[in-house]
């Protein structure tokens, strides 16, 4: 693809150096938030803009109320009535997103609309069709009607070039912004093997100074989790999609919106919100992104373009950046070259099962077969390759590459910031606190892991961890904790993690705590004294009232020789009985 470059100044807007965006280009447009969305939705032609997610329609709809917004909950007789009243008031602006676009196509056909031919296609953050093709296959639906256009672009601070040979067939022409200016933003990297504790500690550093803290993590469940770990719930939100949302308010959690609204002390944002949205403060905000592979594999962020696509949301600026990640170097990988020659391979035995006789049995047993392939979701309906999802396999082991070596996250950083890097690692990391609810440990196993990890807590005592640590674990596995610290990791193991023989073991010897504190060796002492002699059965009457009047939770069987708790004694026959005589105080 040819490559242009044009230099933009620091402060001027997309429309100064570019002000009409050309047809058969993918814009690079490099610095985020320059305008290039804005040139379109000004532009003097008839539009329709490709969104990627519901929330940027929505800002730009408050900003611009001509634009029509299409997504689920607009008709397609809306789009109609839109065309029909509007066509001859001036340029027309229709912003949907990739899954209504169908929408938009059935009510242009219907009111006789040349879209190919009259209108402007523009795709904007244009890589989403790439980086979310995997989970998201709806996102290339307008791809077909995009190359049909003839006046088509796509935009975005951050492209990634797509493989599809019909950009090249249609002579696309890659347009690079190049500022004059250093345009890079600050950005703390910190490298850890526990991103609960960094995460805590850093919203220590940020309350109260007046900047809202936004963190960027793509996992709702462990969102959701360092929530109540942190015990945050009336000091956060949470914005999300609209599924997210709701199994957010199944778990009791209801600051959780799939829109943007006011933001709070906290806020938390999963990919839905990573590019395009406008945040708009009164202040500057506090940033931090967090990828914890422990937790959730998909946390993983590409530093050249989600990263710089969070900090560009941003209008009044960014006070601090930080990403907290951690790293797996057993994370499997594979090259360009593997994932090319197995999708080749998938692609050839897909094709053999196309060519199956399509009638009678024959045509039943290919549906089958077709329908039970994994490859089905890298080809288009029409049978031809969806090299979108091509690229989304490509583009998903390059990142996770990066997160197996800390170094590679640092070098890709570095080609977008201006970066600080720290490391930290700790003793206990985030592949023990999953140990601690991992579901499938039996209890022997989980009691043995539960007193590994207290052994390695209880020597690193000034972790500023340690109380967080030791309180979350408590509240996880109260019994396990309460009696590692009666007993400690010897007499646990020597009872062979045995519930049932530990908690007896606890009861004597809180029994026995009891039998000799101050208070009832004080009541023994003030009744009996050295020298005493007494029958065994009224010793064995004062031990059994003693216990019973302080409630001393005593199991075992009570008899005459307890008192050597208190007194070196013998016993002593006579002709009519046996006693006790009292020697030497012991206590």
């Amino acid at each position: 693809m040819k490559i242009e470059y044009i230099t933009i100044d620091a402060g001027q807007r997309f429309d100064a150096v570019m002000p009409e965006i050309p047809t058969n280009s993918i814009i690079n447009k490099t610095v985020t938030g320059c305008g290039a969305t804005y040139a379109e939705i000004n532009a003097p032609r008839h539009s329709v803009i490709i969104e990627p997610n519901v929330p940027v329609i929505e800002g730009k709809m408050k900003k611009h109320p001509q634009i029509l917004g299409v997504f689920e909950g607009v008709t397609t007789e809306d789009i109609i009535d839109f065309l029909n009243t509007n066509y001859n008031d001036g340029y027309l602006k229709i912003m949907t997103t990739p899954e209504s676009f169908p929408k938009v196509r059935s009510a242009m056909i219907q009111t006789h609309t040349d879209m190919h031919g009259e209108w402007f296609m523009l795709f904007d953050e244009c890589e989403r069709t790439i980086q979310d093709a995997g989970y998201r296959g709806s996102i290339t639906l307008p791809m077909d009607d995009f190359f049909r256009c003839k006046q088509k672009a796509m935009v975005s601070a951050t492209p990634i070039i797509p493989s599809d040979p019909r950009f090249e067939q249609q002579g696309f022409t890659m347009k690079i912004l190049r500022p004059t200016y250093d345009h890079k933003p600050k950005m703390l990297l910190i490298h850890t093997n526990d991103t609960v504790g960094w995460v805590r500690t850093l919203m220590g550093q940020v309350k109260g100074k007046g900047h809202p803290l936004c963190i960027f993590l793509n996992s709702t469940d462990t969102i959701h989790r360092m929530i109540c770990t942190y015990k945050i719930e009336k000091r956060c939100k949470v914005f999300c999609s609209y599924e997210s949302v709701k199994k957010l308010r199944k778990r009791d959690f209801s600051r959780a919106y799939s829109s943007l609204e006011e933001l709070d002390e906290i806020n938390f944002f999963t990919s839905r919100f990573f590019s395009a949205v406008d945040i708009e403060l009164p202040t500057t905000a506090c940033v931090l992104i967090v990828t914890d592979l422990s937790f959730a594999a998909h946390t993983v962020i590409d530093p050249t373009t989600e990263a710089v696509q969070i900090v560009g949301r941003f209008r009044n600026g960014v006070e601090d950046a930080a990403h907290i990640f951690s790293t797996n170097k057993e994370m499997p990988c594979k090259s360009r070259e593997e994932i090319a020659t197995r999708l080749e391979e998938c692609e050839a035995v897909y094709k053999q099962v196309l060519q199956i006789e399509a009638s009678g049995a024959g045509c039943d047993t290919r549906a089958q077969a077709l329908e039970g392939m994994d490859y089905k979701r890298f080809m288009n309906a029409d049978g031809t390759r969806n090299w979108f999802m091509w690229d989304n396999a490509y583009d998903d082991e390059r990142i996770k590459r990066y997160y197996t070596d800390a170094e590679l996250v640092r070098e890709e950083y570095a080609k977008a910031f201006h970066t600080d890097c720290a490391e930290h690692i700790y003793p206990l990391s985030d592949c023990d606190r999953l140990q601690r609810i991992n579901p499938r440990l039996k209890m022997k196993d989980l009691f043995r892991e539960i007193v590994r990890q207290l052994e390695i807590l209880e020597q690193n005592r000034t972790w500023n961890e340690y109380y967080f640590l030791r309180e979350e674990i408590q509240s996880q596995v109260p019994m396990m904790v309460d009696a590692y610290y009666a007993l400690g990791a010897a007499e646990i193991e020597r009872h062979n993690y045995n519930m049932n023989a530990i908690g007896k073991q606890i009861q004597e010897n809180e029994s026995q705590q009891l039998l000799t504190s101050e208070k009832v060796c004080g009541e023994v002492y003030a009744q009996l004294k050295t020298g005493d002699k007494l029958p065994v059965c009224a010793v064995n009457r004062f031990m059994n009232d003693l216990i019973m009047r302080f409630g001393i939770p005593y199991r075992k069987k009570v008899t005459a020789k307890m008192i050597g708790i208190y007194f070196e004694y013998k016993e002593v026959r006579t002709n009519k009985q046996r006693l006790i005589e009292l020697g030497k105080r012991i206590i």
